[in-house]
């Protein structure tokens, strides 16, 4: 019997020791993980890691939508880089299995660069002097005697610079100079904190072969720096997303396909908050968008009473409850109609903003009542034309649906089966009208097909923007420079069919699927689906 014990508590020491020790190496490659990002300034939006290892070149190979995205000069810059870091045989084994990031920046008006971050092996003990004498065996060095501390650059053929530091055996470099000073800079000053809220304890992000991490709340400004207006327009729905992203790549050989998880700020009061702690539904909307759709916000909420508490709240704290009280009274008093009460159950889970490519917005509403809503609503407006109506008070929608509706003051209207579509001229509504009546609807186009069939179908927050409808939005929004810059031959942006992001709440974060593709080939497109077949699944996915 005691031996018996003694063999169990052998074992049990035993499993204790694996465990200590397997949590012992996971903690210091977290804690590599998070003294990389202390050292990107904190303007980074976007960050992008990947493993150093044969298996990630061999994959990604023959992929061209790197250099669509990124543009010839950074992927030559990068394309010099590997050769020194990762081909050179002599070099590149301090940076085997290691994981590379590379920080995406603003440098200047209408312009952004690449911070790079190598960390060492974890196996390599060379000191930073080490390092610098192995590096000169096969490059020129120069030290930057302008810097108080230790700077160097590697010189090119092509007259760039590549600017670097070592700190904590991690190399930080750009071909930017400013963009190493400002990381240095943050190390000077101790302002090392993390900007991207990232659990490194993720089993999906220590095993996946690249990720990418996304901080929303430094997007908007990142955009409008190549834009010529003032807070424009079409980043306002970013500007509610105080949240980051760790989102693991799945491979695709003409797309950029990530999905993960979207940690948010708690303590923010925003109208992307409001979908927390909603159950996922089906996107409906997608299936009757017209085929001249530039981009869509569509939502789903499975409680629109906890909803409205939160939009109340907002509200609130916006100060414009009273405003719009006030104007919920004066519907009472001259209708003699409760519309605060009277509406909300005839509204159904799902609802956004479609933008075409003229520019124009068309807002859907989808119900479960129609004859109650029309009957609602027909005491609220005035005849226009044919179906069409015309609300007599600003901002109604608003007040129930929140952000997405607020450009949307007295807008013109129509129900349409179980749909209510809103527009603020005739015009725009009743080309969307004739667009339903046709069936002439993107999702029904091959290229829609094949881009829509690594999208899920459920979720709470869909984006979606159709590259070549945007086009006129996409140079109204951009400065001339940066416009000349995304239609040149060094970026293949024209290449690109889309790009959609979902989110999907679950509890206080929300899952997040990426999605962007290249325009397929039309020998690999999917068979054209004609709309009896589409209507059939559509139907069956109702049921």
């Amino acid at each position: 019997m005691k031996k018996i014990i003694v063999i169990i508590s052998l074992l049990f020491l035993g499993i204790i020791a694996v465990t200590w020790l397997y949590f012992k190496s996971m903690s210091g490659v977290e804690g590599s993980k998070e003294s990389v990002f202390k050292v990107i300034p904190d303007n980074a939006s976007l960050v992008f890691e990947y493993k150093n290892e044969n298996s990630f070149y061999d994959i990604f190979k023959d992929f061209g939508l790197f250099k669509d995205v990124l543009g010839n000069q950074s992927i030559d810059h990068l394309g010099a880089l590997k050769r020194i870091f990762v081909d050179d045989k002599s070099i590149s084994g301090v940076f085997n299995k290691s994981d590379l990031f590379f920080s995406i920046h603003q440098t200047g008006k209408s312009k952004s660069n690449i911070l790079i971050i190598a960390p060492f092996g974890k196996d390599v003990n060379l000191s930073e002097s080490e390092m610098i004498e192995l590096i000169k065996t096969k490059y020129k060095i120069i030290k930057d005697s302008s810097a108080s501390d230790h700077s160097y650059q590697i010189a090119f053929s092509n007259q760039s610079n590549f600017h670097f530091y070592i700190h904590q055996k991690t190399l930080i470099g750009s071909f930017n100079k400013s963009l190493v000073e400002e990381s240095k800079a943050k190390l000077a000053n101790g302002k090392s904190a993390n900007q991207f809220k990232i659990d490194f304890t993720n089993p999906r992000n220590r095993n996946s072969i690249a990720n990418l991490y996304i901080n929303f709340a430094k997007l908007p400004n990142f955009l409008n720096n190549f834009s010529s207006r003032k807070n424009p327009e079409e980043t306002f729905s970013l500007k509610s997303i105080d949240a980051t992203a760790s989102l693991n790549i799945n491979y695709q050989s003409n797309a950029f396909m990530f999905s993960g998880i979207t940690e948010v700020n708690q303590k923010a009061t925003n109208y992307f908050n409001l979908f927390l702690n909603q159950q996922p539904g089906q996107n409906t909307l997608r299936n009757i968008i017209p085929n001249d759709a530039a981009d869509y916000s569509f939502f789903y909420i499975s409680d629109f009473k906890r909803f409205r508490k939160g939009l109340d709240d907002l509200f609130i704290l916006r100060k414009e409850s009273e405003k719009l009280k006030t104007q919920l009274d004066n519907i009472k008093t001259k209708h003699s109609i409760n519309i605060d009460e009277e509406l909300l159950p005839v509204l159904a889970n799902e609802f956004g903003v479609v933008q075409l490519a003229s520019g124009d917005k068309i807002g859907i509403v989808k119900t479960n009542n129609t004859n109650r809503l029309s009957f609602l609503l027909s005491t609220i407006s005035s005849p226009s034309e044919d179906q069409i109506r015309h609300f007599d008070d600003s901002f109604l929608l608003y007040y129930f649906l929140g952000d997405p509706f607020k450009y949307f003051r007295r807008p013109y209207y129509a129900i349409v089966e179980n749909h209510l579509i809103v527009a603020n001229n005739n015009s725009a509504l009743k080309r969307f009208l004739n667009s339903y009546k046709k069936q002439d609807f993107l999702i029904r186009t091959d290229k829609n097909i094949d881009f829509q069939q690594y999208l899920s179908n459920q979720g709470n927050i869909f984006y979606f923007i159709h590259n070549s409808n945007s086009k006129a939005i996409i140079s109204s929004f951009l400065n001339s420079t940066s416009y000349t810059a995304f239609k040149s031959d060094d970026f293949k942006w024209k290449d690109i069919y889309g790009l959609a992001i979902q989110f999907s709440a679950d509890k206080d974060r929300f899952f997040t699927n990426l999605y962007m593709s290249k325009i397929p080939d039309q020998d690999k497109l999917l068979p054209k689906v004609d709309s009896l077949m589409i209507d059939s699944i559509t139907q069956s996915n109702k049921k």
